[in-house]
């Protein structure tokens, strides 16, 4: 399993074709090949960032929105985005309602969505937010829109969300398993009734138990180190979760 950085962690220092070339630059300096793109300032021409992806060395795998239904609105668009990035993956967040008719109304978008990126030869993911996993009536509402989806539809776990979410991590990976390709791996410590973000391996969630069970698969690709916020050098957290991970056994 190969270790990249989702660029979401460095959103402030995106927002100029001149910071994004320096801000990659650092990234591979740190030692990543890999990035999943999100978080790209709007000022940013979609050619500037090929170019800095050229010249850093860095290799877009795939692509995420923040929620999906700018993914479904935008999909033309993005999907010619990613073809000039290269990004196989096309990625958005959700919220799984526990509702019949909300879980139907997803799951049609999903396909419709998955159908359009699989004739461009890209594939959909979903990254469900921590309310997708948390038992309602006995049952996951992640679990029950997965039942609608079409099977080239694959899931992104961020275990941050899926712990949050009060799911088991491993249990995640062994039911879904087979259709997860990329993992997210954010962290954090609980203080108070705050989440603070910390490096991967500093946190709460079972980051050895869980790169551990994604390797014992041997079929999940991408790991994706994320921290959104930080409370020293942002670069220097990116290299923490860097070392615990190639620590943990992932390949860079």
């Amino acid at each position: 399993m190969k270790l990249g950085l989702q660029v979401s962690s460095l959103k402030q220092f995106l927002q100029t074709p001149e910071d994004v070339l320096e801000t990659f630059r650092k990234i591979k300096s740190i030692g990543y090949n890999y990035i999943q793109i999100e978080f790209m300032g709007e000022d940013v021409p979609a050619e500037s960032v090929q170019e800095s992806l050229d010249k850093s060395g860095l290799i877009c795998v795939g692509t995420q929105d923040m929620m999906f239904d700018n993914l479904y609105e935008n999909i033309d668009n993005i999907i010619k985005r990613n073809i000039l990035w290269q990004a196989k993956y096309a990625s958005a967040s959700v919220i799984v309602a526990s509702g019949e008719n909300e879980i139907s109304e997803l799951a049609e978008k999903l396909n419709a969505v998955s159908k359009k990126l699989n004739e461009n030869g890209m594939i959909l993911e979903m990254h469900p937010l921590f309310a997708s996993y948390v038992i309602v009536n006995n049952a996951m509402p992640l679990d029950m829109l997965w039942e609608r989806l079409d099977d080239k539809i694959l899931l992104q776990p961020d275990f941050a969300h899926v712990v949050r979410g009060e799911a088991n991590p491993v249990s995640i990976i062994e039911k879904y398993g087979s259709r997860i390709d990329e993992i997210h791996c954010k962290d954090y410590r609980l203080q108070e009734d705050n989440f603070i973000l910390t490096p991967v391996g500093q946190g709460v969630i079972p980051y050895k138990e869980i790169v551990e069970a994604c390797i014992k698969r041997g079929d999940i690709k991408y790991c994706w180190a994320e921290q959104e916020t930080w409370e020293k050098d942002p670069f220097e957290c990116m290299k923490e979760s860097f070392d615990f991970l190639v620590g943990c056994g992932l390949e860079a």
